[in-house]
């Protein structure tokens, strides 16, 4: 989910999104952030890389009745121009499955 990075502490020219894992894999263990690379692509397939962060300690803002949520952890890269007007995807390589994966980031 594409996140507000002022929310997390980051610059706000930060093209940031949230991440959580869950485990699949039967023996209920998630995945561990150093499982994975991510990066953003643009619509020429061209890879971008990201910077990931465990989600900070936030505020939670007193106008709002319930705590924000804290995904597990954040993906980030600075904003570049070239984004814009971009169908951006993310992709993801899981080391011990050994594949690539795509997201669609969609409006």
């Amino acid at each position: 989910m594409l996140e507000n990075p002022v929310d997390f502490g980051l610059a706000a020219s930060a093209l940031t999104f949230s991440v959580t894992v869950s485990a699949k894999n039967g023996n209920g263990t998630a995945p561990r952030p150093e499982d994975f690379t991510f990066y953003l692509m643009d619509k020429a397939d061209h890879l971008y890389n990201t910077r990931y962060t465990p989600c900070p300690d936030v505020e939670t803002d007193p106008g709002y009745d319930e705590p924000m949520p804290c995904p597990d952890w954040l993906i980030y890269t600075d904003f570049r121009p070239e984004f814009l007007y971009q169908d951006l995807r993310i992709v993801f390589y899981y080391r011990p499955a050994q594949t690539f994966n795509v997201i669609v980031l969609r409006n």
